[in-house]
C-alpha cells in the first residue's frame, strides 16, 4: 500500500477509534452513577422499580462492554481496531511520516502499540471477550462462569484505553482528544438524567 493511502487508512481509523472512545466514556458514565450511588437504590428500595433498575443497568452495561470491545477486534476485514492500525504502522511508514512531518512520533507509536500488546493478552480483555462472545452473541452454555467479567472490568480497560489512543492522537493528529472534559460534562448529564427520572416516575 501507498504511503499516502497508509495515512488515509491510519487517519479514518483514529477517527472512528476516537469516536467509539466518546460513547465508551458515554455508556460507562450514564451506568457508573446509578450502579455505584446509593441515593437511587434507597429512593427505589422495596419497589417494583428495582426490575427495570436492574435490567437497564445491565443494557447500558453490555452495550459499554461491546463499544469497548470493537476496539480489541482482531477480524480481519474491514475493521477498525487498534490491530488493524498496528498493520498500517509499519517501520518504513513511520520513517516516512518522521520524515514528511519533521516530528519524532516514533516513542508515542511504539508506547501505544507495546501498551496494545500487553491488553490486549491481558486477563480483563479475555473475560470481556467471553462476555460478548458466549454471553451475547451466541449464548452459550459451554463456559466457565468463573471466568466472566464483572463490574468494574470494562471501566479498568477503558481507563487503560485512553491514554493508549491519546498517544497515537498525538502522533498523527500532534493533539489530544479531552477525555477527562467529556466524562466531566457527561457525569454531570448521567446524574442529572437519573435523579429526575427516579424523581419523576
Amino acid at each position: 500500500m501507498e504511503y499516502n493511502q497508509l495515512l488515509g487508512k491510519i487517519e479514518q481509523s483514529l477517527f472512528w477509534l476516537n469516536a467509539n472512545a466518546r460513547h465508551a466514556i458515554e455508556l460507562k458514565e450514564t451506568f457508573s452513577f446509578p450502579a455505584y450511588d446509593k441515593s437511587i437504590r434507597k429512593l427505589i428500595e422495596g419497589t417494583n422499580k428495582v426490575r427495570c433498575y436492574k435490567v437497564c443497568l445491565d443494557a447500558i452495561y453490555f452495550e459499554f462492554i461491546m463499544t469497548l470491545m470493537r476496539t480489541y477486534d482482531s477480524y480481519e476485514y474491514d475493521t477498525v481496531c487498534f490491530k488493524k492500525l498496528s498493520e498500517y504502522l509499519t517501520d518504513d511508514f513511520i520513517q516516512q511520516y518522521e520524515k514528511n512531518t519533521q516530528r519524532e512520533v516514533r516513542p508515542k507509536i511504539e508506547s501505544a502499540l507495546t501498551e496494545f500488546q500487553n491488553l490486549k493478552g491481558s486477563h480483563v480483555v479475555g473475560r470481556l471477550k467471553i462476555v460478548r462472545h458466549n454471553m451475547f452473541a451466541h449464548t452459550s452454555t459451554n463456559f466457565n462462569r468463573n471466568q466472566v467479567a464483572e463490574y468494574g472490568h470494562a471501566e479498568q480497560l477503558l481507563e487503560k484505553t485512553l491514554p493508549m489512543l491519546n498517544s497515537l492522537n498525538s502522533a498523527f493528529r500532534d493533539k489530544i482528544e479531552p477525555y477527562d472534559k467529556i466524562r466531566t460534562f457527561w457525569k454531570g448529564y448521567a446524574r442529572e438524567f437519573w435523579q429526575g427520572l427516579i424523581k419523576n416516575s
